[in-house]
């Protein structure tokens, strides 16, 4: 553990003696905090793409070129820029640029295919795509359905060397051609309390709803970050999650910016390549999320496993009974956090007392409690639902965009509803338990369980179906479909798969398929989704892996 020590005292006494600038109320704007970094370190390294670095001010410069280019294609404050990039830097500068354009971000899923592709880009009324020609394989198909879209902008992939496609009612570019004018600032005034971006989560009983979180909210998941993992100019950060996610833009690329650090981003989680990645970069931190940890430790051990500068990682969901195996292996720290987009990292373990298993406490101007079904509070070591407030203006999303109901349904009483089960023990650390909402994880991954099931019930021989998860061997879940045909249909697992591959992404399709004559049901013919899930992985479950059907991503 000598190493582990080391890395931590060194880190402590940084911490002790560093001190992260917070800027004014009004300064709280992503782009001015990032136009501050470049005036006063312009040199400095802040992002590290494999062999490719960006410093403070590089990075400054692109942002304007890519604002500059948003007006000039019209994009106004208050507009929306959709973003379907993989972890490149095209997706820092087309985010932070849109910001700076006075518009809002709205990161695509880039496993999204057909009608959740569609619906993400057209509900929230994005007028330009930024895409990767990786993604052709599924961008034409929906583009005759896409009327509010402007513009779309090709970022290409090394290997693309065929002419860009085109589409009626829409201009289409090069992400070279849109950067291609002035690296100066616009004069674009933007608040604090404008809408940065709106980040989609898994419905539950309904389709997605886009999260809207504005620039002072950010603000505060950056900087809160910082202060409970302790990071200092000291540090580097490192990530294979991608850039759509609310955890690389929240947990990584921010903190490296407000604390004056440098985050080593790359294309993917790798099990094989993460800690020599880390060892190559000199990684003080890594982020992971449930699924991580099991899939670390069952990689086969080296000798040099401990032999890693990384003093921290920094996720959710990290199995219990495997917490004290994983730091002593791999001779770091796991500090665990909770929250979801809603209400970004509530709760996050005390650096200097975690406990295995909990989440750890409510962070500086959250208020978080559990409750009964009246919304009164649960007494220690009994498990309720998780709701929580800001005692902050303007930190924590403003609501569901263009969805008023569902809004007031996540405020009820005035507390974010979380729909997520768990308890706090008498110490005032908290437990997850369970999802009291019908969402599925699968390795990072929310899904929702209502849309998988809209795509299985378009198939013409599928009369129902229900969606539940069940445990998997790495953490988290994995997607099980129970199927009713219709009378006198047949339908294999195999041809529901190939129903499911091209409408839907690839971590939603089902790993499992029961195909039953009947599903359970309430008098009035609710599904007991809890019967079916409690029952787990039963032997008339068909299981896709053992089939040996690949998925394509």
């Amino acid at each position: 553990m000598g190493r582990w020590d080391d890395k931590t005292i060194r880190a402590a006494r940084k911490w002790e003696s560093w001190k992260m600038e917070e800027y004014p109320l009004h300064d709280r704007v992503l782009t001015k905090i990032i136009e501050d970094k470049a005036r006063k370190h312009p040199d400095r390294v802040v992002f590290q793409f494999r062999d490719y670095p960006i410093t403070n001010g590089e990075f400054n410069e692109r942002i304007n070129k890519a604002a500059n280019g948003l007006i000039r294609l019209g994009v106004k404050p208050g507009d929306k820029v959709a973003i379907m990039l993989p972890n490149v830097p095209e997706f820092l500068y087309s985010w932070f640029g849109t910001n700076k354009a006075g518009a809002a971000e709205v990161p695509i899923n880039a496993a999204l295919k057909g009608q959740g592709l569609t619906y993400q880009i057209d509900q929230s009324d994005c007028v330009v795509l930024i895409a990767h020609t990786d993604y052709l394989d599924r961008l034409p198909e929906v583009m005759g359905d896409l009327k509010k879209l402007t513009h779309v902008v090709w970022v290409k992939g090394a290997s693309y060397t065929e002419a860009l496609p085109s589409f009626p009612g829409m201009a289409a570019l090069t992400y070279e051609e849109l950067v291609a004018g002035s690296g100066d600032a616009p004069k674009v005034i933007v608040h604090y309390r404008d809408l940065a971006t709106i980040l989609y989560t898994s419905g539950t009983t309904g389709v997605s709803k886009g999260v809207e979180m504005g620039h002072r909210y950010w603000y505060d998941i950056w900087t809160e970050a910082v202060k409970y993992a302790r990071y200092t100019e000291d540090d580097v950060l490192y990530t294979g999650l991608p850039f759509f996610h609310g955890n690389a833009q929240g947990i990584t690329v921010g903190p490296a910016i407000m604390a004056d650090a440098k985050a080593v981003i790359v294309e993917r989680f790798s099990a094989s390549q993460l800690w020599d990645d880390c060892r190559r970069w000199e990684c003080t931190e890594a982020n992971y999320i449930g699924g991580i940890i099991p899939i670390l430790l069952k990689q086969d051990p080296k000798e040099n496993d401990g032999d890693n500068p990384v003093r921290l990682m920094v996720g959710a969901a990290a199995p219990a009974d495997e917490w004290h195996a994983f730091q002593t292996r791999f001779n770091t720290k796991l500090l665990e956090v909770y929250g979801m987009t809603e209400c970004y990292c509530c709760l996050a373990s005390p650096y200097d007392a975690p406990r295995a298993g909990s989440c750890g406490q409510a962070i500086t101007g959250w208020d978080v409690r559990i409750v009964d079904d009246d919304d009164e509070d649960c007494a220690p070591d009994t498990v309720g639902e998780f709701i929580c407030r800001s005692n902050k203006m303007f930190v924590g999303t403003s609501g569901y965009y263009k969805k008023p109901e569902a809004t007031l349904d996540l405020f009820k009483n005035g507390w974010i509803h979380t729909g997520d089960l768990g308890r706090r023990d008498a110490d005032g650390y908290f437990y997850f338990a369970d999802r009291k909402k019908q969402a599925i994880r699968r390795r990072g991954e929310n899904i929702s369980s209502f849309e998988v099931e809209s795509v299985i019930g378009t198939h013409p021989s599928v009369l129902e179906s229900c969606v539940v998860g069940v445990p998997s061997d790495v953490g988290e879940e994995e997607v099980k479909a129970v199927v009713v045909l219709k009378p006198g249909h047949t339908a294999t697992p195999e041809e529901l798969i190939h129903w499911c591959a091209p409408r839907m992404a690839y971590f939603a399709i089902p790993r499992y398929i029961a195909i039953r004559e009947t599903l359970p049901k309430t008098p009035s013919e609710r599904v007991e989704k809890f019967k079916l899930k409690s029952e787990g992985i039963t032997e008339d479950c068909w299981d896709r892996e053992k089939a040996g059907i690949k998925l394509a991503r």
